[in-house]
Parts: C-alpha cells; structure tokens; sequence
C-alpha cells in the first residue's frame, strides 16, 4: 500500500464525498477514484458501500481506518524522531569513556557543553578500553573517550590532551622520598595493575616493555578505585595518571617520562546524530587543555 493511497482513503472515509475529497486534497476526482481502486484491489475486497451521493465505509474499510490510523501516528512519530536527531541543540549523545576519565575529564566538557546546549542530554557508559570500543562498535555509543589510540580501521580517533603518568606508591613506602625513578629501579618491586582490557594497562605494559623491564605484577583488578586502595595499603606500587592523586599516595615522577594521550573517537562505519556530531566537533575544537596537571604531585 502506498503512503499517498492511505492518505486519500483517510480523507474520503472522513468527507464521504468523492468531488469534496479530491478538492479537499487537490486532486482529480478520476486520480482519487484511481487511488482508492488501487487500494481495493490490494486488499481484495471494496472498502466503501456506494449511495447516491455518498460513500459510506463499510466493515472492510472501518477495519483498515483503524490500522490506518495506527500506522499514520507511527509515522509521525518516526517523523518526530527523524527531526529530533536533525536538530543539532536538542537530542541524547551517548558517552562511553575509560572510567578514569570520569572524575576530571568527562564532567568538565559535558558541562561546558550543557551551558552551551541546556536541552541536550546525556547518557554515560565507562569501563575498560576494550569495553568502551565495543559500545562504540555496537552503536550503543555515539562517541568515545579513550587511549590509547585503537587499531581498528572503523574507528577515527582524534588526539585531545595528555596527562602524566607516575609510579604510585604509599605515604610510607620506600620510593616515597625519591625524586625521580627510573624504569629498571623498578623491576624488584610487586606492582598491582589493572586487567589486560584496560587502556592504562596497555599503555604501561608498552612503556616497559620498551625499556626491557617486565613489572612483577602480584594482583589485577577491574576498577582504578580498587587499584588505588591497594596501593595505599601498600600491597604493590603502580603506574596511574596524576589525575588518580589522593590521600594517603605519592607520587613519584619516572626519569623517562611517561604519558597517556587521550582521544576522541567515533565509528566511521555508523551515522551520527546532529546532536552527537556537533558534540564531537565541540570537543574537537575545545582540545587545547593539557590535562589535569602537568607534574605528580609528590604527595596529597
């Protein structure tokens, strides 16, 4: 059944009148007759009994108003959606991020953001890197916050900022008073880390590997939190981000430093909302800030 078909069946079915009904929707009367015979043939039966002067609908057409019906106000909710997802300052962006990114990161560009767009709403999603890039493949993520950077050929990955990292160590643990460690100094130590899916895992099992050391990691864990806890309980030392400072850590800079780049990434593969594509180009533009701190603190 065509769109047009339905539209006349519903405005003849309300006026009864076939010359009213084609001037009504400003057509001929031998096009309308056309159409609703076209559509009588596909249902198979005749949709209307034929007065004198009138047209009445029968119990055929009553059953196919109703589904007519139905099916206009899913169509216009379509409609409606179709035009939201146009509208680059109204809409949902959805977010997936490596959950370190949540405490400094992610509120601060979705605030700017919103002061910007108020009627724009977000739908947030953090875990591992691994995680994060298969919401993004998926779909059920409009953007990205990740790093490293991802080898995949779907997925574009725009640098935003950079933030050092550092060795974690408690308040009272040898390394405490050093200056600076290198990466050798390190090997006689147990590290605690985080699981392999996780990008900050990545990135340090690289940086060591480069300087052909092999951390003596003791225990792995899924959540920075956790990483931290045992850190500060002295059950192993650590490679995180300044932005991980807390109570009860030092940290301690490495000789050769060591740094995450963070990025932007959306799937070249899937379309994008208005509101979803002009939230990447914001945040794309707004990149310039190196990060929540440019040194460790050597204690907080």
């Amino acid at each position: 059944m065509r769109i047009d078909e339905i539209a006349y069946f519903r405005e003849l079915a309300a006026e009864g009148h076939l010359s009213h009904t084609a001037e009504a929707l400003n057509v001929s009367q031998s096009m309308l007759s056309r159409a609703i015979g076209r559509l009588e043939s596909e249902v198979g039966v005749e949709l209307f009994d034929r007065r004198p002067g009138r047209l009445e609908l029968n119990r055929y057409g009553e059953i196919l108003l109703a589904h007519a019906n139905r099916a206009v106000t899913e169509l216009d909710k379509a409609q409606a959606r179709i035009d939201a997802l146009r509208d680059p300052s109204a809409g949902t962006v959805s977010i997936a991020y490596v959950s370190s990114l949540g405490t400094w990161l992610i509120p601060r560009i979705v605030g700017e953001y919103r002061q910007l767009f108020p009627e724009i709403g977000f739908v947030f999603e953090g875990g591992t890197a691994d995680k994060v890039l298969n919401a993004l493949r998926a779909g059920s993520a409009d953007v990205a916050f990740l790093s490293p950077e991802p080898r995949d050929p779907d997925i574009e990955w725009r640098p935003l900022t950079s933030e050092r990292l550092a060795i974690a160590v408690s308040s009272g643990h040898p390394l405490a008073d050093r200056e600076r460690l290198t990466a050798a100094e390190l090997e006689d130590f147990e590290f605690v880390a985080l699981t392999r899916d996780s990008g900050l895992r990545q990135i340090a099992d690289a940086y060591f590997s480069m300087r052909g050391v092999v951390p003596r990691v003791v225990m792995e864990v899924t959540e920075l939190a956790t990483l931290r806890a045992l850190v500060r309980a002295g059950i192993g030392i650590a490679l995180l981000p300044v932005s991980a400072a807390g109570e009860g850590l030092t940290l301690v800079p490495l000789a050769e430093e060591a740094t995450r780049i963070i990025g932007l990434a959306t799937n070249r593969a899937r379309s994008r909302s208005a509101a979803a594509a002009q939230f990447a180009r914001f945040v794309i533009e707004e990149s310039s800030d190196p990060g929540p701190s440019s040194d460790p603190a050597q204690s907080s």
